[in-house]
């Protein structure tokens, strides 16, 4: 029996289109409801989507039925479901980076009273997997499951700075870097050497690259094999770090706090040259 919507009394069975078109489409819909802050219609759905009402609406009854979207009987109108957000979560369970940065993210906002960030790579981007917020009242506004571009984000350059060379010349070989602020790096070779200058020193920085306004010090987290699964980031106003000192201070304790968690990660410090 399907789950009646007042519109229809049963949720008809495709005709004309394969069950991977369905699957997509369906997947097409989720991904516009989790961008989404407010219920939508059906029929604001489909010429968003580029569907049809009525394919839209036989979708969405399948996706109710199952739990993924929720329909509002006062408005008629769709938003996300619990059971999105237990699929969604899932991957946090096999996620350890998650779970070792957890105590180490809540230490760093304890320290320096600004937001801690975790971040991955996904395809040629960076997604937050985890925020605590800081005790000021300028924040930097990315919430989990956020994307970020790779060039202009602390976390994100952490990350490429620490990839395979073949992968960063397939990231710099696709689409031009975005400007976004006039900090930002848009030129591949400037970006290149950014990336070894954060190879040597361990930590990357966001000057004002994202956002104006912004300051941020990131580092990679790395795992028993030696390669960077994640990384962390504090990002704090661009008046927090004004002082030597207070750079300083940001940058050891970011540092510190990814050495804490790749050592969880079964990662072994290995001593630099120089130091050993």
């Amino acid at each position: 029996m399907a789950i009646t919507s007042g519109e229809v009394s049963a949720a008809p069975k495709p005709r004309g289109e394969s069950k991977v078109n369905s699957v997509d489409r369906a997947l097409v819909i989720l991904e516009y409801l989790g961008t989404q802050s407010k219920e939508v219609g059906v029929r604001e759905l489909g010429q968003n989507i580029g569907l049809s009402k009525s394919s839209v609406h036989r979708i969405l009854q399948t996706l109710r039925a199952r739990g993924f979207v929720r329909w509002n009987p006062e408005n008629a109108r769709y938003s996300l479901g619990m059971k999105a957000f237990e699929v969604g979560s899932g991957i946090l369970r096999s996620m350890e980076a998650h779970s070792a940065a957890k105590f180490s993210l809540e230490q760093l906002v304890n320290a320096l009273g600004e937001t801690a960030f975790l971040g991955v790579i996904d395809g040629s981007e960076m997604v937050y997997v985890d925020k605590i917020d800081g005790r000021r009242a300028l924040r930097m506004v990315a919430d989990i499951g956020a994307r970020s571009p790779l060039h202009s984000t602390a976390i994100g350059k952490a990350l490429l700075a620490y990839s395979d060379r073949a992968e960063i010349d397939r990231m710099l070989a696709g689409k031009p870097l975005t400007r976004y602020t006039d900090n930002t790096l848009t030129d591949a070779a400037a970006l290149r050497q950014e990336l070894e200058k954060i190879r040597r020193q361990g930590y990357s920085e966001d000057d004002e690259e994202a956002e104006q306004g912004l300051y941020g010090v990131g580092a990679p987290l790395f795992n028993y094999s030696g390669r960077a699964v994640a990384a962390i980031s504090v990002a704090a106003p661009k008046m927090a770090q004004q002082q030597p000192s207070q750079k300083e201070n940001i940058v050891k304790h970011v540092v510190e706090a990814a050495q804490e968690i790749s050592v969880k990660l079964g990662y072994t410090i290995r001593p630099k040259p120089e130091e050993a």
